[in-house]
């Protein structure tokens, strides 16, 4: 099996742009100095970018190449599903060692090409280095918004319902047994918890969907945790939030992994977890054109308090704040 360091950089990226195909809205694409796009008219460009380092992002023995690439395409898509954007291109920069087997590299690219294509969103240029040490790969991802019409997290306001797609702490669950259990996480109870950590899916079809309904006044892709993602939300908007934590949606998956961990379920569905899943700030007067959408492309999806004038977040009537993840935290 061929590495890099027998086929070099040049035949590298050769064989990655082969298998990219063609994309929409590319004037120019991969192998120039730079790509040239032509954007809709009338749109505005969203940009975002996510990285995942080896052993800060993902456990190669647990994720294999096309599922980091699938990964970290879907990290990328839920931010621009939190912002209600048509995701259009992508830049794809990764650091690799010369040990680094190149089909590995096309079967991480592959992971990559294959999530964007779902959504109708192509890689258009890129870089390759090799490195010492960990491995990365970053994306950087473009979309397209009508002009004005992003979601923001600052639209909040006082009286806005709030809503969360998914189930907020599988993704810790699953990552949390993967380092506590080792290969005991493998069992098939264990499986969608794990799933949700290794394989999220971005929101991309219920944020089209809901933008045509005018009910969502602000978004949160709830990236570092459930508690954490909804003070960042409170903090942009101005405003604070009451929780009901008991109208989230009951999962008993959650519970089984609290009693394997040792740990309290509430505090694995409001703590520090990669969910990729929507924290929406909802109009009250239409609140039932939100739960028909999500009926309609089966996205579970619950209420679960309202945002309120001043500042902070009561969970069950008392002040409550738990950190989200933090790069630099302990």
């Amino acid at each position: 099996m061929p590495r890099l360091r027998d086929v070099g950089e040049l035949e590298a990226l050769r064989r990655l742009i082969a298998t990219r195909g063609p994309a929409p809205g590319v004037v120019l694409g991969p192998g120039d100095d730079a790509a040239v796009l032509a954007p809709a008219a009338g749109r505005e460009l969203v940009v975002t970018t996510d990285a995942m380092v080896e052993g800060r992002h993902f456990l190669p023995g647990w994720l294999p190449p096309e599922g980091r690439g699938a990964r970290l395409a879907s990290a990328n898509l839920s931010d621009l599903a939190a912002m209600a954007a048509e995701p259009r291109w992508a830049l794809l920069s990764i650091g690799l060692r010369g040990e680094h087997e190149l089909e590995a590299l096309l079967d991480f690219q592959r992971g990559v090409v294959e999530t964007l294509a779902a959504v109708g969103a192509a890689i258009v240029g890129g870089n390759l280095t090799g490195i010492e040490g960990p491995e990365w790969y970053d994306l950087t991802l473009i979309g397209e918004v009508a002009r004005g019409a992003a979601w923001t997290r600052s639209g909040a306001r006082a009286g806005d319902l709030l809503a969360v797609t998914g189930f907020p702490g599988r993704a810790a669950s699953g990552l949390e047994l993967v380092r506590r259990l080792g290969e005991g996480a493998r069992e098939p109870q264990w499986a969608p918890l794990v799933a949700a950590w290794s394989a999220p899916r971005a929101r991309i079809e219920l944020a089209r969907a809901l933008a045509a309904t005018g009910a969502v006044h602000a978004a949160i892709d709830l990236s570092d945790g459930l508690a954490g993602d909804l003070e960042h939300l409170c903090e942009a908007s101005g405003v604070g939030a009451e929780v009901d934590a008991s109208a989230l949606s009951p999962d008993p998956l959650i519970e089984r992994a609290a009693v394997a961990l040792g740990r309290s379920a509430d505090e694995l569905r409001r703590g520090p977890s990669d969910d990729y899943e929507l924290i929406l700030a909802v109009d009250p007067a239409r609140r039932a054109a939100v739960e028909e959408v999500a009926r309609a492309i089966a996205v579970p999806l619950a209420f679960f308090g309202r945002m309120v004038a001043g500042a902070g977040v009561t969970w069950g009537g008392a002040p409550g704040r738990t950190a989200g993840f933090d790069h630099f935290g302990s």
